[in-house]
């Protein structure tokens, strides 16, 4: 007797479980549309292209160095410096591009390394220029700057100097605009409308 009313007991508690799970989890049609809506939203939000505003910020006394490993292992360097500079974050469809302009501009460029012919040691082919401004753009790792004054130099030894005199350059001038990627082992400078004049070297370099 005792046995059968426990197992009554043990049914009806089964059957109460299940009658309590059945309400409880039981998706509604009004609580299904809200999810469908919601999706459809998050969706419709995702194919917009994102709204914002350019984010600047100002610098002072910016410098870059940059430094290229070419095929011989010898390494290129690159400096850029300026008195101040505008960093801005644009927003460009779905990207961020980052963007920086410079001020009050000075730039050497080691353009190659070799040794003199003439046995003194090591050499190098350095470019310098100066330009009011200029923007570099980091997202194609691309410079520009206009109106630049412009000079080319054989110096002595490998390393990049901090200063230079521009009467010792063996060609110097002002062009239009100069561009040059900082991408890859080859950096690719380009200076356009440059008119310059040479100056006489001597034969040893």
């Amino acid at each position: 007797m005792f046995e059968r009313a426990t197992y009554i007991s043990l049914i009806a508690l089964v059957i109460a479980a299940v009658l309590w799970l059945a309400h409880f989890a039981r998706v509604s049609s009004n609580d299904y549309a809200a999810y469908k809506i919601s999706m459809q939203k998050q969706e419709l939000a995702a194919s917009v292209s994102p709204v914002g505003t350019t984010t600047n910020q100002q610098r002072q006394g910016v410098r870059k160095e940059i430094w290229f490993t070419q095929d011989d292992n010898s390494r290129l360097h690159y400096r850029i410096e300026s008195e101040s500079s505008q960093l801005s974050l644009i927003p460009i469809d779905k990207k961020i591009e980052l963007i920086e302009k410079l001020f009050k501009i000075k730039c050497w460029m080691q353009d190659k390394l070799y040794f003199s012919s003439a046995g003194s040691g090591p050499m190098q082919q350095m470019r310098f220029f100066e330009a009011e401004e200029g923007l570099y753009r980091y997202n194609l790792q691309q410079f520009l700057a206009q109106s630049v004054a412009l000079s080319l130099f054989h110096l002595t030894g490998h390393n990049l100097p901090t200063t230079v005199n521009t009467e010792s350059a063996f060609m110097k001038g002002l062009a239009q605009d100069v561009t040059f990627s900082v991408s890859g082992k080859t950096p690719q400078f380009q200076a356009r409308q440059f008119k310059a004049t040479l100056r006489q070297e001597n034969s040893e370099l």
